[in-house]
């Protein structure tokens, strides 16, 4: 894929989102599977369904722009899975799995929020109007999603540490 000029760029990014969309969507079944609160657990289903019409959005993008997604791989998701995996690799408690995985969601919740930011100024730049609607959909999910997060994971804090 040539990158040649705004669009192109857009393309790509839009693309590596894509991709970080779907891994993300794999990878919260994986999560919440493992988790040891049942609210998490019910908080990571749900944010599972709003990726998976993310990913939708982006596809309907990719559409208003008569092109389809490239073959991007999405490398801070990427490296946060791994991340993720070896950390279970030592074994941790219910307890601490549960609170490593909250800051890695908030760190993909992150990610997103900014690479969404982006992604909208490039449209508003090229007035694709139907793909800042569809972007600026996907980034309020996310900023509620990381509020969420964040408190939950302030409470679920100072619970543990009310019992340690």
């Amino acid at each position: 894929m040539r990158l040649d000029n705004p669009k192109d760029l857009f393309v790509y990014e839009l693309s590596a989102m894509y991709d970080g969309e779907n891994r993300i969507a794999e990878m919260l079944t994986e999560v919440a599977d493992r988790v040891g609160d049942e609210t998490l657990t019910q908080m990571l289903r749900t944010h599972q369904q709003e990726t998976r019409q993310q990913a939708k959005n982006l596809e309907q993008c990719f559409q208003q722009l008569g092109t389809s997604p490239q073959q991007v791989t999405c490398g801070p998701v990427e490296a946060i899975h791994r991340e993720y995996r070896e950390f279970l690799d030592r074994q941790p408690s219910a307890d601490v799995l549960t609170m490593f995985a909250l800051g890695g969601a908030a760190k993909i919740e992150h990610f997103e929020i900014a690479s969404y930011r982006g992604l909208v100024g490039k449209a508003m730049l090229m007035g694709e109007t139907k793909c800042i609607q569809l972007l600026e959909t996907n980034l309020l999910q996310e900023e509620e999603t990381a509020g969420k997060l964040e408190r939950f994971a302030n409470e679920l804090g100072q619970r543990m540490l009310a019992t340690a």
